[in-house]
């Protein structure tokens, strides 16, 4: 099932200059959450700044300039939870995953895998959203979608 048409535009809204821009993400380290990023997924720094005892940093996917994932990262993170899969992550609220799209989520999986990256799910097939979808996870339990349009 194809998606359905957007909905129409409202540009009278005092809202309409809102553009989505960036998503950020609290590590406990800098080095390692840069590491993950760039080193183990080819992901570019645009920039890097210190703000009080963080240091932050924009990081881009490899092929994508209007994307940032914001690193915050320093002392005073604490763990989150790690859930087994998808659907025992749906009974807490709050931020549940960054949705990345990809050309093929097999292909991807295969090459995460590789690289020692914790896959959380298979991949499936959501007709509804005519996608099919798999999840990962980074080193501290932060979820993010692969999604292909099928």
């Amino acid at each position: 099932m194809p998606l359905p048409a957007n909905p129409a535009r409202n540009p009278d809204s005092p809202f309409a200059s809102m553009r989505a821009h960036h998503t950020g993400i609290r590590y406990p380290d800098f080095e390692d959450a840069r590491s993950f990023w760039v080193d183990k997924m080819d992901w570019r720094v645009l920039q890097t700044w210190p703000y009080g005892d963080l240091t932050l940093a924009y990081v881009m996917p490899p092929d994508q300039d209007d994307f940032h994932l914001e690193i915050l990262a320093g002392p005073g993170a604490t763990p989150q939870p790690e859930f087994a899969d998808v659907d025992e992550s749906l009974g807490v609220t709050g931020l549940n995953h960054v949705c990345i799209e990809v050309d093929s989520v097999d292909d991807t999986l295969a090459e995460l895998r590789a690289r020692g990256v914790d896959v959380v799910n298979e991949p499936f097939e959501l007709d509804e959203i005519s996608a099919r979808l798999a999840f990962f996870r980074d080193p501290w339990g932060n979820m993010f979608e692969l999604s292909q349009r099928i």
